[in-house]
């Protein structure tokens, strides 16, 4: 690969401004690389889980992932996880962004998993 292609300059732009997460798949766990996790406040095209409480409905905790294109988040399993600053998250849907045949980026979005810290 040109090191000038529009892949490694998303690369260069998520290092300036991403944070450090890496990914985890069973006993596997990725080297720690940047990406982008931006809080999805609301939506009003997609209906995302939520919880029926006492007080009403309640929804979980989403967020938009932007990560690099040499961090290939579709081989990953259905219970693998991204972690990022001791936070969990699972991703909800993945997708790959492409130019013609070249891999630009991933993106996705992801829930955080609420842990009990007797966990």
């Amino acid at each position: 690969m040109q090191m000038d292609n529009k892949a490694y300059k998303i690369k260069k732009g998520l290092e300036r401004t991403g944070r450090e997460v890496f990914l985890a798949d069973g006993e596997w766990r990725s080297q720690p690389f940047y990406a982008v996790l931006e809080p999805k406040w609301r939506s009003y095209k997609t209906d995302f889980e939520s919880v029926r409480t006492e007080i009403g409905r309640v929804n979980a905790d989403y967020y938009t992932y932007t990560g690099p294109f040499n961090h290939n988040i579709m081989t990953l399993s259905d219970s693998a996880c991204l972690y990022s600053d001791g936070v969990k998250y699972i991703f909800k849907k993945k997708e790959t962004v492409r130019v013609k045949n070249e891999v630009l980026y991933y993106t996705g979005i992801l829930r955080r998993v609420w842990e009990d810290s007797d966990d």
